[in-house]
Order: C-alpha cells, then structure tokens, then sequence
C-alpha cells in the first residue's frame, strides 16, 4: 500500500514540476503578428473533453482552457501510524519527505483522499492573446515583457481536439534559414531556450513545414458539448 501511495504522490509532485517548466520556444509577441486578436473562444470548440492517455478532462468555455486530473489514494490509518513518513495531522495526511498535506475522508478502517490538479492552461486576457490561424487556435501566454509561449490548437473530426506545443526541431537550421533563431538560457539553468520573432508569413511557413509544432502533446475527445461550465 505505501509503495502505491508514495508513487502516486510523486506523479503528482511530478506534474506540478512539469506545468511549472520554462517552454523550449520563446517568441518574442503574440503569434500570428498582425492577426487580429479574438474576444472569446469560438463556439466550435467549446466543450468537455477526455484524454485516454493520462485520463485527464479539458474544459473549455468562452474564456478558458482548463485542465483537470484526479488521483484516489487509499491507505489504513494502521499503515500511517507504522510508517515515520506519514502522519495524520488534523484531519489530514501528512508526508514528511515533501512536507506536504493531503485532504483524507475516513471509510471505516480506510483513508481516502482524493487529490484533485485543475491546471489553467490558458485564459484570454492581457497575459493571453487568442488568435486564429488557418482553421487553427493559437494560444499565445505572456512569460515577461517580449516573451511569449506560444501553443496551437486543432480540432478534426469535429470532437477530437489536440494541443501542441512548440519545441526545438531537430534542424534547427532549416528554422534559421526561414527566420533568425537566438538563444537564451532557462530559467532552470539546464534547458536551452530559442528566441524568436517570424513575421505572419515566416510563421505561416513554420507551421506548414512543420518544424515547430509537428507533433501533439495531448489529443482529447469530447465527451458533452459545453452549457455550462463547472470545475
């Protein structure tokens, strides 16, 4: 049992990690320049979606994409007591090794806690500019003056949706022969960030060549078209 929970609590540490590191690809404004930005997510894509792969939902309404995973953990208040790296501390569980504390509902001799990640991946506003692009959403999040994150999202098939996210290619200079690629050390200081500034049609050939957002990070399915949002 321990061995179960102190490994689904490392994924959790270890998705909180991930959602918190510096992007590959730095551009220096909002993508597509000269696109003019949109007000609010078109109808088409709102909804709740499902990813079989990590067994995560999205939620999208006018303004946002969220996402949202759960973890179920079950433990005995037996077990915690005869382990140092746990303790129950005012009705919650305690892990010594990340000082951390976890709400639990008590089922008897069973400890329950459900642990639940929402994780706004992007929201219209001043610090995120929603642009259209070929029948595509960009979605540009604003890191610091003169620096954005720039995702894109598709849709085919009408109910499957997939995210992707840019990253460094593989031939970086096919990208530097289309535009002028610098660098800049992660904030990490391990990761090599790029740094770019296409114009609208440097940009539209990067994406046709594939060299930036070639692959999907994430591909979800909708399960039930949006009415209201709740989450």
């Amino acid at each position: 049992m321990k061995k179960g929970l102190i490994r689904i609590l490392k994924t959790v540490v270890i998705i909180l990690l991930l959602a918190s590191c510096q992007p590959a690809v730095v551009f220096g404004e909002p993508q597509p320049v000269a696109v003019k930005p949109l007000s609010t997510i078109p109808n088409m894509y709102k909804g709740i979606y499902w990813c079989k792969v990590d067994s995560a939902s999205l939620y999208v309404d006018d303004k946002v994409f969220v996402r949202r995973k759960e973890f179920l953990i079950k433990t005995t208040k037996e077990e915690v007591v005869a382990d140092p790296d746990l303790e129950l501390v005012n009705g919650q569980l305690y892990v010594k090794d990340w000082e951390g504390y976890f709400p639990i509902t008590e089922k008897g001799d069973t400890l329950v806690s459900q642990i639940i990640i929402r994780d706004t991946i992007f929201a219209i506003g001043d610090a995120g500019i929603l642009k259209p692009f070929k029948g595509h959403l960009v979605l540009n999040l604003k890191l610091k003056e003169d620096a954005w994150e720039v995702l894109v999202v598709s849709q085919r098939r009408g109910d499957f949706l997939s995210i992707a996210r840019a990253d460094i290619p593989d031939n970086l200079a096919q990208l530097d022969s289309i535009t002028t690629v610098g660098t800049l050390k992660g904030t990490d200081s391990i990761r090599t960030q790029i740094y770019l500034k296409p114009t609208a049609k440097e940009f539209e050939r990067i994406y046709d060549e594939g060299l930036l957002f070639d692959v999907s990070c994430t591909e979800y399915e909708r399960i039930f078209p949006l009415k209201e949002i709740i989450y």
